[in-house]
């Protein structure tokens, strides 16, 4: 794991703290962001879709954070790392080259669904020497500037807004200023002392909490997921921190997915690519389900493929995307502030949830299909499930739509789009066969053939002989990378030799980042090179046969994630920094396939 050191001073930009140089704990409730230097600047408590109790990474002035950093940080580095195997993460100052104090930060996980601990505990270790440390808390418990009353104990405080609790107990007196609490802690050499954050609780003792109790569980509870993985091959631990990152991702209660822990993090610096992902998409879930299955987390991809489908069954239809409680509250707002670096609007809510996707209903039984080639249970229900799902296919698949970039222009006959159709009913005839199920086979392969027909007939430039964007478009994107490995056509096919071509020259840049298309899409700021294209071009070389390249490619990518190997959505073309929200579900799928389908093709050649 790599334990990159770097100056406290330069850990902040403006006043925020760089993407990148942030750590993420979770608890499949919900999900923090603690900076290199400390500074916890995102939480939503008690749940990830929860208003945050700290969000300054949003607006440095009016946000809310949690600091714990020694008084006198002069001539300091700082290193992250996590203790291998789980999320709990470490933060350590460093000082000639020694440490001189440790951050050990966790929300407290649990196996059960049923149990939540809204809190966060962080434990404050001292080393060789005595050191004095500074705590400073501001909470929000919502977005706007209304009077928050503070209260303060003993070894504590507690801000209350209407409903809302938030309690910060540790052992030293706490004063009261401007909406903002400070301390101190004196630490004797090594000493040991916890600080814990907690939402709507009563109990003001610290001792109740038992931390050292609720670390050792927490501990217990990502080791034991990691060792489900049967993964043993290419780039291991990169592929398990990436499966780590999806698992906590998950909201238990319901099963449904966070596309990512944050808000309106900008895909570009100054612009208005700023969307709330704290909400579950379909699509991103199906393929994570498929990407946790090429991990053998066989247990943990059954119990939420069965979630998903439940609330599929009771919603009567597949929706482009679920909040977490899957309640209707999706309804996209702004809000007063400045955003990351200047970057508004601040966006909560997505408007995506009203479009029309016509790519979900595929990729939903791809999942499905991945999960039984594992061995995982596919049972009548699910079965059942399939065959709603092909019948909607045969209803829609001439539909225009917004397709996998969520284009808010006039919808297009997307050839992404068309071929996830294709393969819809190519993953259901194979599912079926696997398991000796009954369905309508002749004519689901005929009204396959059908939908094959009509792709290489209006989606393939006739000159190129590339396939395109939308019918009657010129244009390449980086979502037609996808096609080959549907098995739509043979990834040696000369459509896709000439399709890749054309993204190579047309949307890739240096380090084979790439961008996902040229077109216009109505925003006034550059869409940056997005990183699961990336792999999706990895995994595309491998299937060509060029697994030294494609090995290549994914120890280039590799490097572009942080000290932790999380990714975010983007990555700035010109600079190189992170972009967008973090850490980001999908480009984490998009290193899982990626390792494994190289590992796969290295083992065949072997």
């Amino acid at each position: 794991m790599d334990t990159t050191e770097i100056d406290i001073n330069s850990v902040e930009v403006s006043g925020y703290t760089k993407i990148a140089n942030h750590g993420m704990i979770a608890n499949n409730r919900t999900a923090a962001l603690i900076s290199m230097n400390g500074t916890v600047d995102w939480l939503c408590l008690p749940n990830f879709s929860s208003d945050p109790v700290f969000d300054s990474i949003l607006d440095k002035n009016r946000g809310g954070y949690l600091i714990t950093r020694p008084v006198d940080t002069t001539g300091m580095t700082v290193t992250q790392k996590y203790i291998p195997k789980t999320l709990i993460l470490q933060t350590t100052f460093m000082k000639d080259d020694k440490p001189v104090l440790m951050l050990t930060d966790f929300l407290p996980s649990t196996p059960y669904a049923s149990i939540n601990f809204p809190e966060m505990h962080r434990m404050i270790q001292s080393f060789d020497t005595a050191i004095d440390v500074e705590i400073e808390l501001k909470a929000t418990l919502d977005y706007r500037i209304s009077p928050v009353k503070v209260q303060l104990l003993e070894n504590g405080a507690i801000y209350h807004k209407n409903s809302r609790r938030l309690g910060i107990y540790a052992n030293t007196e706490f004063k009261d200023g401007d909406r903002k609490i400070r301390g101190k802690l004196s630490l004797k050499q090594d000493q040991k002392e916890w600080l814990v954050i907690s939402y709507n609780m009563a109990d003001d003792d610290l001792r109740n909490y038992k931390s050292h109790l609720r670390l050792q569980e927490t501990r217990s509870y990502w080791e034991d997921f990691v060792s489900q993985s049967t993964y043993n091959g290419l780039m291991k631990d990169i592929a398990l921190r990436s499966a780590l990152t999806l698992r906590a991702l998950f909201y238990d209660p319901t099963g449904m997915m966070v596309a990512s822990p944050t808000s309106s993090l900008p895909e570009c610096i100054g612009g208005e690519r700023n969307w709330d992902y704290r909400y579950s998409w379909i699509r991103d879930t199906s393929y994570v389900i498929e990407a946790l299955s090429m991990m053998g987390l066989k247990f943990v991809a059954t119990n939420y493929l069965y979630d998903m489908m439940d609330i599929i069954e009771a919603n009567d239809d597949m929706k482009v995307l679920y909040s977490i409680d899957s309640k209707d509250n999706l309804e996209e707002y702004e809000i007063d502030y400045e955003g990351y670096m200047g970057s508004s609007p601040v966006r909560m809510g997505n408007l995506a949830s009203k479009q029309f996707q016509l790519d979900i209903y595929g990729s939903m039984i791809n999942a499905i299909y991945h999960l039984a080639l594992i061995g995982g249970t596919v049972n009548a229900y699910m079965w059942d499930l399939v065959i709603k799902i092909i019948d909607k296919i045969r209803h829609v698949w001439k539909t225009p739509d917004s397709s996998i970039w969520e284009f808010r222009t006039t919808p297009q006959h997307y050839t992404y789009s068309k071929v996830m159709c294709w393969m819809g009913y190519d993953r259901a005839i194979k599912i079926g066969r696997l398991l000796n199920f009954r369905g309508d086979y002749k004519t689901w392969e005929k009204e396959m053939s059908e939908i094959k027909s009509d792709i290489l007939e209006n989606g393939v430039d006739k000159e190129t002989q590339s396939f395109v964007q939308y019918y009657g478009s010129k244009d390449v994107d980086s979502s037609l990378l996808r096609i080959s490995l549907t098995g739509f056509l043979d990834s040696n096919d000369r459509r896709i030799k000439s399709t890749v071509d054309r993204i190579e020259k047309e949307l890739m840049g240096k380090d084979y980042l790439m961008r996902r298309y040229n077109a216009d899409d109505g925003f006034n700021c550059k869409d940056n090179a997005f990183l699961l294209t990336s792999f999706w071009y990895a995994e595309v070389l491998s299937d060509q046969g060029n697994v030294e390249k494609a090995k290549q490619v994914l120890e280039t990518l590799i490097k572009k994630g942080n000290h932790l190997h999380l990714f975010s959505e983007e990555i700035d073309m010109e600079t190189g920094e992170q972009l967008g929200n973090f850490p980001q579900a999908i480009t984490h799928l998009g290193v899982i396939r990626a390792i494994c389908k190289a590992n796969e093709k290295l083992n065949h050649k072997i």
